[in-house]
């Protein structure tokens, strides 16, 4: 009588459960994850004009215009004159109140750090400064 051999029942990986454990830590590392949230500039923008190509320029009288510049090494520049960023906001404070109508100028060196010119323009902010023209060189 001849027997036969049995064969071994080779151990597998039950992978029935599989997609509920990768469910679990999907949902884990979602709730978990905290994403970054990045802030821009506090800036009212004036809305786009409805007017033609040609009549978009408005000219400003000189008197009226105020340029603030900022180097590269963050030292700023009022009316080619350096001063302090501590002085600033009084400085301003005061063009303003002598003349409403004043534009603000700032233009800010293309190697200058970003933080600079943030911390300029709060100090127009906080002068009470409304009318403000940013640029880069």
């Amino acid at each position: 009588m001849k027997l036969g051999r049995k064969r071994k029942n080779m151990g597998g990986i039950p992978t029935a459960s599989m997609s509920d454990v990768a469910f679990l830590l999907l949902i884990f590392f979602l709730t978990t994850t905290k994403f970054d949230i990045k802030k821009g500039l506090g800036l009212v923008l004036p809305p786009a004009s409805q007017q033609s190509e040609s009549t978009k320029k408005v000219k400003i009288d000189d008197k009226n215009i105020t340029k603030i510049q900022i180097s590269n090494e963050g030292l700023v520049m009022v009316n080619k004159e350096q001063i302090p960023i501590a002085e600033l906001e009084s400085m301003i404070r005061k063009i303003v109140k002598s003349n409403a109508d004043m534009v603000i100028s700032l233009k800010s060196d293309r190697m200058s750090a970003y933080e600079n010119m943030v911390i300029v323009l709060d100090k127009l902010q906080a002068a009470g400064a409304e009318k403000i023209s940013l640029s880069t060189n």
